[in-house]
């Protein structure tokens, strides 16, 4: 079996980075365009993505993309249960494994940070457990 997921789209918030005890962790959504066929008319739909990030990659995506960056993501879906109010509820994320900045916000050509060229990053590790997300590529 597989899962691996590919996308491109704009952050749709400014993303959140939290500090925890095992490693740094972001969260933001990315809206990405669809495109599909209805009765012989092309249409299009957005979806929103739930996304999360761990350690170098939390810290960079925190530094270097706002709401309206447009990214290239892959990384694989995980899924989740919690209780609230006595209610089973659940829900899915997409965890980064690796991200490339790809512009700004209100910019359609490619972005280039003139200092830092942090443009891809690789994320290794395991999602359960003790994350070893110390590998990255500037």
């Amino acid at each position: 079996m597989l899962n691996k997921i590919v996308i491109v789209g704009r952050l749709t918030k400014q993303p959140q980075l939290t500090a925890k005890e095992e490693s740094d962790i972001v969260y933001f959504s990315v809206a990405t365009e669809r495109h599909y066929n209805y009765q012989g008319q092309n249409k299009q739909s957005v979806d929103f993505i739930n996304c999360k990030a761990f350690g170098k990659i939390a810290r960079n995506i925190a530094s270097y993309t706002q709401k309206g960056s447009l990214v290239g993501i892959t990384g694989y879906m995980h899924s989740y249960k919690y209780e609230k109010d006595n209610q089973t509820h659940f829900g899915m994320e997409l965890v980064v494994e690796t991200i490339k900045f790809i512009s700004h916000p209100n910019d359609n050509s490619s972005c280039q940070f003139s200092s830092h060229h942090a443009q891809t990053d690789t994320l290794m590790g395991e999602y359960e457990g003790s994350p070893s997300f110390d590998a990255i590529h500037l």
